[in-house]
């Protein structure tokens, strides 16, 4: 192992102090190897075994959302700022996800936008079906996080089981600052928060 001559740990300089270096440990005379090697790309929506469709072969969706996520500049909370928006809304004013106990739902999301939308559901898992209209072929991708890069199309579908009110966001938390916010709202549950300014609930 060598160091630069000169420096020590603590950052002095002197004739004796060496600094600290990285050792690779291995077989004799075995070059390490590059840290860029070829191969195939990890995709969840391929990989594994696809076994028995979790909601049944076609399945029949009790609800239906399509989301397009994108940006824009205007006034937020008085604020002129980059707005993160769905369906050109921004949070309070993206109406809520409305389902009932038992629905089957089917969400599209569509990234029209300039940067990723890690969307994160509160509460529940969601199985991913497709991708830019291709069709999810690996083991059932179930996730509560999905990052839909700019220009992606996803198709998701959950099962409402857990009845309550729950958010759901982008997980680039100054995207849910700046409006990318809404809820997800069983029918006949009723709660007595509010959001907004006058309230001191923020997104975020």
């Amino acid at each position: 192992v060598r160091g630069r001559e000169g420096c020590g740990e603590d950052g002095a300089y002197g004739a004796d102090a060496v600094e600290p270096a990285a050792l690779l440990l291995g077989p004799e005379d075995v070059e390490a190897p590059d840290p860029l090697t070829e191969g195939p790309v990890f995709d969840p929506l391929v990989y594994g075994s696809p076994g028995e469709p979790p909601f049944g072969p076609d399945p029949s969706f009790d609800r239906r959302f399509h989301q397009v996520f994108g940006n824009s500049l205007g006034f937020h909370d008085g604020e002129f700022m980059v707005l993160w928006t769905v369906n050109n809304r921004v949070h309070p004013d993206i109406p809520s996800l409305l389902v009932r106990e038992g629905d089957l739902v089917h969400v599209t999301f569509v990234n029209r936008s300039l940067d990723d939308h890690p969307m994160h559901l509160h509460g529940h898992r969601m199985l991913v079906l497709s991708r830019d209209g291709r069709r999810a072929t690996g083991g059932p991708w179930w996730t509560d996080t999905l990052n839909v890069a700019p220009g992606e199309r996803y198709e998701v579908a959950f099962r409402a089981d857990n009845p309550g009110l729950w958010m759901d966001h982008c997980h680039n938390l100054d995207h849910a600052r700046d409006g990318m916010v809404m809820h997800l709202v069983y029918d006949g549950v009723h709660s007595p928060y509010e959001t907004g300014r006058d309230t001191g609930n923020l997104p975020e």
